[in-house]
Parts: C-alpha cells; structure tokens; sequence
C-alpha cells in the first residue's frame, strides 16, 4: 500500500498519540518518517545557509548595490565617529551599509580619503550616484592588495549621492573614509 508523506506523518501521529502499543510494522514505518523529516529539516537548514549568504549575494551585484537598502552580517565590530570621520574593524563582514550620504541641490565638488585593510576575503568601497549608478572607487583582496589609501575629489550630482562599504562573504577589514560635505556614519550606525 503506497501512502504520501503527510498521510505517513498523519498515522505515524496518530499511532504514537493513540495510547495502544504499537505494533513492529508501526513502528518501522516511524522511524522511517523520522529518518524522512530529519533529512528533509537538515535539507532546509543547509539551504538556508546558501540562500542566506549576504556577501556572496550582494557582491557583484550591481542592483543590490545601488539599492535603497542595506543588508549585512556583522561579527566582533567596533566603530567610531568623530567629525566628519567614520572608521571601524570586524572579524567577519558580509554584505554592505552606507557609511556616507549627501543629497544637494547642485553639483559640487566633495573631498574624501580612505584606507582599506582586509585581512580574509574581499572588500571594496563604492560610490552610487542618484541615477543608481554604481562606480568601485577601491578594493581589496586578501592575499593580493590587502590594503589601500587615497585622497580625491568626487563629484556629487544632484540628487542622494552615496558610499558604500561592502564586503563579500567571511571579510574581516579595517577601514577609515573622510569627506568634507555630507553626513558620515558607522557600519550599521
């Protein structure tokens, strides 16, 4: 007799919540649908994992970067603010936030200045223009360029200019980002 899963997990139910003594054949059949669930719920939670990875999904995904939102997975994080400087570490970044905005009315000429440092995988700096373009102004690669710094000038257009700290799955960095106009803010700040 053939019976679907949920008509087996249905009288595997039944007969553990029935209060009779089960017989062999009952039994077998449960811990069939036992050995069935635990491998269908081991299934779902590795999946998840994969699904759920944000550095590796955001990345080099251009859309998700010049995105309004911000999504990421932090562990061990400390960061600072002062002025209009933001730095910060983490042993394990994945995923992106916004460290810098300015919305203006005009075009103008803004100064920053950065440093990157990773030390496990990969991270990179991103500036998003109001038209949701998305131009890398550094990155850097454990193993390779694992640190970077530079001075420049930015032109902001008019409309939400933003910069974005992005690291790909398991980076642990060191940064520090400075600019003269606009609002500066911490990792997850």
């Amino acid at each position: 007799m053939e019976e679907s899963v949920e008509e087996t997990i249905l009288l595997c139910s039944l007969l553990y919540y029935n209060g009779h003594r089960n017989s062999r054949e009952e039994i077998r059949t449960m811990k069939r649908m036992w050995k069935i669930m635990t491998a269908a719920g081991l299934s779902v939670v590795l999946l998840s994992g994969c699904v759920m990875n944000t550095g590796a999904r955001v990345y080099d995904n251009e859309r998700a970067l010049a995105g309004d939102s911000n999504s990421y997975n932090l562990t061990n994080y400390s960061g600072s603010q002062s002025d209009q400087t933001v730095s910060g570490s983490a042993e394990k970044l994945e995923g992106m936030d916004t460290i810098w905005e300015f919305d203006t009315d005009e075009e103008k000429e803004v100064n920053i200045s950065y440093s990157l440092t990773v030390t496990a995988g990969k991270a990179k700096l991103i500036y998003v223009s109001p038209d949701r373009t998305v131009t890398t102004l550094t990155e850097c690669i454990a193993g390779e360029e694992n640190g970077k710094s530079a001075s420049e000038i930015i032109k902001a257009e008019t409309g939400e200019n933003r910069i974005r700290l992005v690291g790909a799955e398991g980076t642990s960095l060191e940064y520090e980002f400075t600019a003269d106009m606009g609002e500066v803010g911490t990792f997850g700040g």
